[in-house]
């Protein structure tokens, strides 16, 4: 039997309405498939890269379940080699900061030695905020803002309202809507906290259709889900108060989804948050992408099935670098 570990933050940190994490270790339980979790918090960072693979601390996954707190039953601790492993699988959620980048890096040092998702060397490539203008003809034009005299330029130049994002976090932390006349105290603020940003021209379509998300493995699409923000709110993310609703993607979404997987894929970002507005791309989410048990509940199926198999599907396509 394949071995998994799954690399994440603390499990009192999962949250059952959300995660991803928790049903992937069910489904592989459920297939006789051993599983251990390591807490990347628990790591000895003072240790070389070598010596940090060779005795990651972990534990056997026992069980898992989103209904029964705490969640997740674990066994002792204890080392074990990232080498030892078929796969794994890092569920480490952002800010994508320096010690996300810390544990980023030691797990690239792996190089192609065994399957891990998403690649590590290829996640510290990338933004997920900045990664749609690899493909431009389908998505929002985004600016990136490494100075404040940057950001100030960009939203006076757009036409109506510009959304700034701060280039390292998630679910709608730190967004905010500046008109192109905002006040300069107000952009300085913003940067104060936030600093490099990323910046979008604002679209109406968010609060009619929402924040579309296509998940895929590989180039199977999971399935999808839209997020509408809450009355007297913009932000369509889940942990921001946002309800979410069936959708059908449209063909201009679905050509979308092929050139991006078409490019990525080979390159070890196998699984993805797709993120539409309107037939827009906005984001392509790669760190930890969630709405699977959204996708589950407006689609009446478990897409964790499929995404174990496609797991497996690449596990025995591998082929490991000497």
């Amino acid at each position: 039997m394949p071995r998994y570990l799954v690399t994440a933050d603390p499990v009192a940190s999962f949250q059952p309405r959300f995660d991803t994490t928790l049903r992937l270790m069910a489904e592989l339980l459920a297939r006789g498939v051993e599983v251990d979790y390591c807490d990347l918090f628990t790591t000895d960072m003072s240790l070389g890269t070598d010596a940090w693979l060779a005795a990651l601390p972990v534990r056997k996954v026992l069980w898992s379940d989103p209904a029964r707190p705490p969640y997740v039953g674990t066994g002792e601790v204890r080392p074990a080699a990232a080498l030892d492993y078929d796969v794994l699988v890092h569920r480490k959620d952002p800010p994508v900061d320096a010690r996300y980048r810390a544990w980023a890096e030691r797990f690239a040092a792996l190089d192609g030695r065994l399957l891990q998702l998403n690649e590590p060397a290829e996640v510290l490539r990338h933004s997920e905020h900045l990664l749609p203008t690899r493909f431009p003809e389908y998505a929002i034009p985004t600016a990136h803002c490494r100075e404040f005299a940057e950001l100030r330029e960009t939203v006076r130049m757009q036409p109506v309202e510009a959304v700034v994002k701060p280039i390292g976090e998630c679910s709608g932390i730190g967004i905010a809507f500046f008109r192109p006349d905002a006040p300069e105290p107000a952009l300085w603020d913003w940067w104060q906290q936030y600093g490099e940003a990323v910046v979008q021209p604002y679209q109406d379509a968010v609060t009619t259709r929402g924040d579309l998300r296509i998940l895929t493995i590989g180039r199977r699409i999971l399935g999808s889900v839209t997020r509408l923000p809450r009355p007297g709110s913009r932000l369509a993310n889940l942990h921001q108060g946002a309800s979410f609703h069936a959708f059908d993607p449209t063909p201009r979404q679905l050509e979308a989804v092929a050139a991006v997987t078409a490019d990525l894929v080979p390159r070890g970002l196998y699984l993805l948050g797709l993120d539409f507005i309107g037939d827009l791309l906005s984001e392509v989410n790669f760190t930890s992408p969630s709405a699977m048990v959204q996708i589950g509940e407006v689609m009446h199926k478990r897409p964790e099935v499929e995404l174990v198999d496609e797991l497996e599907a690449l596990r025995r396509g591998f082929v490991a670098r000497a």
